[in-house]
């Protein structure tokens, strides 16, 4: 099995231009997508998967991102203070950029992946359970599976994780797992490794 896991403090640099074969792409990328890719051109150090590997992500709470939803919130009050969906419409969606619809969809992180590293086998995005990542990744029908997770906690710190491993070492894996969010098994096999 190999491990890669990142954390990145608020506002610190996430160089994922350096890991994107098409660098236009991370203006659709909030930080946890950034990280994501980062963290798993760590993991395969410029090699190819096949196109076939089953791929599981697991999305852990989001608790900070700051995406303009404020200023959508203020520009969509009626003359009252009440929220209007007329100016919703009209003056709300106008004041964050376009872009943002990308940034704070659920399975983002596992598309753009997906598309940079051309993976079009068996994929799902799941919700922060470790069990449920591993539960799935054991009806993968392919060898090896990419395991993948993270969170962001409410101080805006951006935790993410990625796994390789063959159909074996998976059968191996503990199904013990402290705590509940899957990220938390990337940092624990990360510190086993002594990485």
């Amino acid at each position: 099995m190999r491990v890669s896991y990142k954390r990145y403090a608020p506002g610190a640099d996430i160089p994922v231009r350096d890991v994107l074969q098409q660098r236009k792409a991370a203006k659709y990328f909030n930080r946890e997508t950034a990280a994501a890719m980062v963290c798993l051109a760590q993991l395969l150090q410029g090699e190819r998967l096949p196109e076939s590997t089953p791929f599981y992500y697991a999305k852990g709470a989001v608790e900070y991102e700051d995406i303009g939803l404020p200023a959508l919130v203020r520009a969509s009050r009626d003359h009252s203070g009440k929220f209007s969906s007329a100016a919703f419409v009209s003056e709300g969606m106008a004041a964050i950029s376009p872009l943002t619809q990308f940034k704070v969809l659920y399975n983002m992180p596992l598309s753009f992946i997906a598309i940079e590293h051309r993976l079009t086998g068996d994929n799902a995005v799941l919700y922060g359970s470790a069990a449920a990542l591993l539960l799935q990744a054991d009806h993968a029908p392919g060898d090896p599976v990419l395991l993948g997770a993270d969170r962001v906690d409410k101080e805006g710190w951006v935790s993410v994780g990625f796994a390789l491993l063959s159909g074996r070492e998976l059968a191996t894996l503990p199904r013990n797992v402290p705590g509940d969010e899957a990220v938390d098994l990337f940092r624990l096999w990360s510190e086993e490794r002594g990485l």
